[in-house]
């Protein structure tokens, strides 16, 4: 409607003028002279009119065309404020959604790292449930083993034991035996020395004599001899007494070694 005002101010004073002229032609001519002005004022009026129309209809379509831009104008912009919302609110959803990933994202690795820590707990205890295993499983073992060591010490301590009591029973026996023939041995002395004294002095030989004295002597050292041959054997039984004993020793310590070096390979090869 702006643009129609200025049209209509201009065309009506020029209408104006238009009728003003057509009257005052009319008033100084005769009548055909009136007739032709009136004719032609009535064209020109005519024409102000159609010019006034088209004015008119010019400022009406531009008004239009003007309020159709305008509209236009608003559509653009509603939809590029409506494109505008939709994006942002695209890009608040997306950022959303974003977000909601990243915390998803972070809730499974989270999980994971509860699931990887659970998981390690459980090994870790399951390393050490074994471990504890092993070591009593080692423990047991070698207990068994020193219990079987053991076992051998006491069993071979008291057959040693029965090997000595015996051997000092073979002691005593070989001592008792010694002393009864040494006991006989003096005696047996004593006897023939009584008998060849009276034998000498039957015959009139005196036992202090060379010959007396010299069988005499020669009894001594017969009964000397016998002693000193029963302590070589006795000395020689004695030896082979403690040296029977001394095998037993050496038996048995052989016997604790070789069972330690059993042992230890079968421990070594049953646990490394």
């Amino acid at each position: 409607m702006g643009g129609i005002t200025p049209l209509v101010t201009t065309a009506l004073p020029l209408a104006g003028s238009v009728v003003n002229t057509v009257r005052s032609a009319s008033s100084s001519s005769n009548t055909s002279a009136n007739n032709a002005a009136a004719q032609q004022a009535a064209a020109q009026q005519a024409a102000a009119e159609l010019e006034y129309k088209r004015q008119q209809d010019a400022a009406k379509a531009a008004a239009e065309q003007a309020a159709l831009e305008r509209k236009y104008a608003e559509e653009r912009a509603a939809a590029e404020r409506s494109a505008a919302a939709s994006e942002a609110a695209r890009q608040q959803q997306a950022q959303l959604a974003a977000e909601a990933q990243a915390r998803e994202w972070a809730r499974q690795d989270q999980l994971r790292q509860q699931d990887a820590e659970i998981q390690r707990q459980k090994d870790e205890a399951a390393r050490i449930a074994a471990e504890q295993a092993r070591a009593s499983e080692m423990e047991s073992f070698q207990a068994s083993q020193t219990q079987t060591l053991a076992q051998l010490r006491l069993s071979q301590e008291a057959a040693y034991l029965a090997q000595e009591k015996e051997s000092q029973a073979q002691l005593a026996q070989l001592a008792a035996a010694a002393d009864a023939a040494e006991k006989r041995r003096v005696e047996a002395l004593r006897q023939s020395m009584s008998k060849t004294r009276a034998s000498l002095g039957a015959r009139g030989v005196s036992a202090t004599d060379g010959s007396g004295e010299a069988i005499l002597l020669g009894l001594t050292k017969d009964t000397e001899t016998d002693r000193q041959n029963a302590q070589a054997v006795d000395q020689l039984k004695k030896q082979a007494i403690q040296q029977n004993l001394d095998a037993v020793k050496r038996r048995n310590l052989l016997e604790q070694t070789q069972l330690a070096d059993r042992q230890k390979l079968e421990f070594l090869s049953k646990y490394f």
